[in-house]
């Protein structure tokens, strides 16, 4: 099911490229853009596991039972597994909780390195001309971040879970957004743009993930 939404991507790759045609960004630019978007999202994935294992630390109340864990550790693997499940038990993801684990995973981590990415591959002389070209180079960071995130996750999904994920575009919203602020920091010269550039997809992004797992 990981491959339902790449007509979709192919789509909006198209929308936004054909603003280009005329004025086509620098040779290699484009691949930059795509480098960025799959860079971007494998180091999401590869962090967002460690993330995910600290957040739970927390969240099972580790911290205030470390003796209970490192006995449980000592025990060997069904120690460990009876005392995860009694612990999941006893506690509740409230919607705070969510919101501070999106912040962190989603909001922080994935937006923060398509908005790094990003800016390393516009720094090439001639990439970024006009504000619109600053929309479509971040759009394209997050459609590929997109593509490859639901390529990965949509493996074990099921189709209609698949069929909404890719139909939602999240993460090009949040490109489109990213890319009008900061084009708009390029041509003012006015840093609060470049700020709500990162600032406005995090807060987004956060927001509604937290939304969804409540």
């Amino acid at each position: 099911m990981g491959f339902v939404g790449l007509p979709i991507s192919i789509f909006l790759y198209w929308m936004m490229l054909h603003n280009k045609k005329n004025d086509p960004f620098p040779k290699g630019g484009l691949l930059r853009l795509l480098i960025a978007g799959v860079v971007s999202v494998v180091l999401s994935i590869l962090l967002t596991i460690p993330l995910s294992g600290i957040m739970s630390f927390f969240h099972l109340g580790m911290v205030s039972d470390l003796s209970g864990w490192v006995q449980a550790l000592k025990d060997g693997p069904e120690a460990i597994t009876e005392l995860v499940q009694n612990s999941s038990g006893n506690v509740q993801a409230t919607f705070l909780w969510n919101l501070i684990s999106m912040f962190i995973t989603a909001g922080l981590l994935e937006e923060g390195l398509k908005y790094l990415t990003c800016r390393i591959a516009i720094r090439k002389e001639g990439m970024i001309r006009t504000w619109m070209d600053s929309v479509i180079a971040f759009s394209v960071v997050g459609i590929t971040f997109e593509l490859i995130e639901n390529i990965a996750f949509g493996m074990d999904s099921d189709l209609i879970s698949a069929i909404v994920r890719s139909l939602g575009s999240a993460h090009f919203v949040f490109g489109v957004i990213m890319g009008y602020f900061y084009g708009k920091y390029l041509v003012t010269g006015l840093k609060k743009y470049r700020w709500l550039s990162f600032v406005v997809p995090l807060i987004y992004h956060t927001i509604t993930n937290a939304l969804m797992a409540s």
